[in-house]
């Protein structure tokens, strides 16, 4: 019988058990506990350094206990993975070897342009876009890989929809986003690249909850388009409070290129849907994209920080070198191999972040890839329907189906806010008892979630996106503390 991925005794106990040692395991220091005296109030850099006994003494004593284990499998909060041991192992040997990874290098000898290039080539298959003339590179994370996408969205209206090369002519303020519930990071990504936060139109329900929406995005991309505007579009797969998919992406795609608009795809999480045949619906039309965003810290599992921006073959030449490119006298030219990665991306200095994507991949597979989707989107759906059907005395989940691995509730209103009208009062009211009430479960080092807010009720997030959270070993633990704190009279 083939072993399940995360019943693996060794791989169980490469990480702590407790994912929340700052709450159980760090010891009541006084306030004149000299260990911790000298930590806090040192005025600055020593002028003698203390060496690196005393140093590994704090580190190890006060300051390791103290970080929260968000590696752990009962970390909700954000939408992070923890680190499958293959990962955590090669990204101790990229510590070591501390290699820049700008350069392509044609030596085999020299390694990482092969690791690279093979960790890419499978993050394309696992995601089934390896048949597509698709490429692939790491980035710092979804907010890189979302900056690189909106740069080569404008740089391709550049030349293709306004006749100007905006990476040598500068930029002419004219393209606008439009974008579906996107993340905070598009907003950022437009300040950023000086496009302007109000460039960004956000068309809220285009293609989520109801058939037809894309009326209503083809009616906003016309009206730009007759305004004199180039149009790119963000579009989210897997929005991040609820991990709602787009019904409609071969439309909304069909109305881009009828309209000569660039598609970029947010799949910082939502892209690992295509790993399973549960939940590779919930994602179609990937391959309509210009270019997409993916996260390898999220459900990948391996360590901070590794995103992937994953871009047509045809863009790389005339649209990312363009942006991209940096040439000096000690840097070797690429006009006759491969790009390096330098010139197609946003660093000049890059950690060798492909080898823990490699040795991830080569060590699980598939299939280990698969099992991990599967379980944690199993457990969301647990909680879901607990909350939903046996526990809707205590809980009121916000949407009306969990379609991928996270679950946004709130507390049951009572009879005093179910009856207070509408209005800032009632709002703040649920505020307060929100953050009171998350206070109260992850105080209790059982699990730890989020806040959030979703159509304007103060609310709390289960992210599950962990290789090691089971429902088997996590959620009996989980469902008796949300019991037990609900129905505290408070």
């Amino acid at each position: 019988m083939e072993k399940r991925l995360d019943s693996l005794e060794t791989e169980r106990q490469t990480l702590p058990p407790h994912p929340f040692p700052s709450v159980e395991k760090v010891p009541e220091y006084g306030p004149t506990d000299p260990g911790l005296v000298e930590l806090l109030l040192s005025p600055g850099i020593p002028q003698e350094g203390k060496g690196l006994d005393k140093t590994v003494d704090l580190l190890l004593q006060y300051i390791a206990p103290a970080i929260a284990d968000s590696a752990g499998p009962r970390y909700f909060g954000l939408v992070t993975g923890g680190a499958t041991p293959a990962s955590l192992v090669a990204d101790w040997i990229v510590s070591v070897v501390d290699q820049n990874a700008i350069l392509h290098s044609p030596r085999a000898m020299s390694g990482y342009s092969v690791i690279k290039d093979l960790a890419m080539r499978m993050v394309l298959d696992l995601f089934a876009s390896d048949s597509i003339d698709f490429r692939a590179l790491t980035t710092t994370g979804s907010t890189a890989s979302n900056v690189m996408g909106m740069a080569a969205g404008r740089q391709w209206l550049g030349i293709h929809d306004r006749k100007v090369d905006y990476s040598q002519e500068g930029y002419d303020g004219q393209v606008v986003i439009v974008t579906n519930m996107a993340h905070a990071t598009v907003w950022k990504a437009a300040s950023i690249l000086g496009i302007g936060r109000k460039q960004v139109i956000e068309v809220s329900e285009m293609g989520m909850d109801v058939e037809g929406n894309e009326t209503i995005f083809e009616n906003v991309v016309k009206e730009q388009k007759r305004a004199g505007k180039s149009v790119l579009v963000f579009l989210s797969f897997g929005e991040v409070n609820t991990g709602i998919f787009p019904m409609n992406t071969y439309r909304i795609a069909s109305i881009c290129e009828n309209n000569n608009a660039y598609l970029h795809i947010d799949g910082a999480f939502g892209i690992y849907a295509r790993c399973s045949p549960d939940y590779s619906h919930l994602a179609r039309g990937l391959e309509k994209a210009h270019s997409i965003t993916a996260c390898g810290h999220k459900w990948l599992n391996v360590p901070y920080d590794c995103g992937f921006f994953i871009y047509r073959s045809h863009l790389e030449k005339p649209i990312l070198e363009p942006i991209f490119s940096s040439s000096a006298a000690y840097l070797p030219s690429s006009d006759s191999g491969p790009t390096h990665p330098m010139n197609i991306s946003i660093e000049n200095s890059q950690r060798f972040r492909s080898l823990p994507v490699w040795a991830t991949l080569y060590a699980y597979g598939r299939k280990g890839y698969q099992r991990i989707i599967e379980e944690n989107c199993r457990y969301a759906k647990k909680l879901f329907d607990w909350m939903k059907n046996e526990r809707s005395d205590l809980y009121t989940v916000l949407t009306e189906e969990c379609p991928l691995n996270i679950v946004v509730f709130a507390q049951k209103l009572t009879p005093e806010l179910e009856a207070m009208p509408e209005g800032e009062a009632k709002t703040q009211a649920l505020g307060k008892r929100n953050a009171e009430f998350l206070k109260r479960i992850n105080e209790t080092g059982v699990a730890y979630f989020s806040p959030t807010v979703w159509k304007s009720r103060p609310a709390i997030r289960a992210a599950i996106s962990n290789w090691r959270t089971t429902v088997e070993k996590d959620w009996e633990p989980v469902r008796a503390m949300l019991e037990q704190q609900a129905s505290i009279a408070v």
